[in-house]
């Protein structure tokens, strides 16, 4: 399964410029897993934990060196979280009490 998040203005003859976010519109899922399957949960009042094999599943499917990504994690693991669930939420699955709670907090996943 792949997820495009695309504008619906986009005009074909408009050439733009790739911008740096473009990597997270084409983020590749793994077939035959559900958002659930993460494991999300809160380890520390700023810290969240993830099974992190399926995480390094997402990155190899998306070419990502999964080592230098663990060198520092929160923007990849930021990135998988917020587009997985936005497709869960897209595909009618149920909302995540902890999603939820780090949407209304913002840009602090660690």
């Amino acid at each position: 399964m792949q997820t495009l998040l695309q504008s619906k203005h986009h005009s074909p003859t408009h050439h733009r410029k790739p911008m740096p976010t473009d990597s997270l519109l084409t983020l590749k899922l793994p077939e035959g897993y559900a958002f659930a399957d993460l494991k999300l949960r809160r380890y520390a009042d700023d810290e969240i934990d993830l099974d992190m094999d399926l995480f390094k599943v997402v990155c190899t499917l998306n070419g990502m060196d999964f080592e230098k990504v663990l060198q520092n994690p929160g923007p990849v693991v930021t990135a998988v979280l917020t587009v997985w669930y936005k497709r869960h939420l897209a595909d009618g699955g149920a909302p995540d009490a902890l999603m939820e709670e780090l949407r209304r907090q913002g840009p602090r996943l660690n």
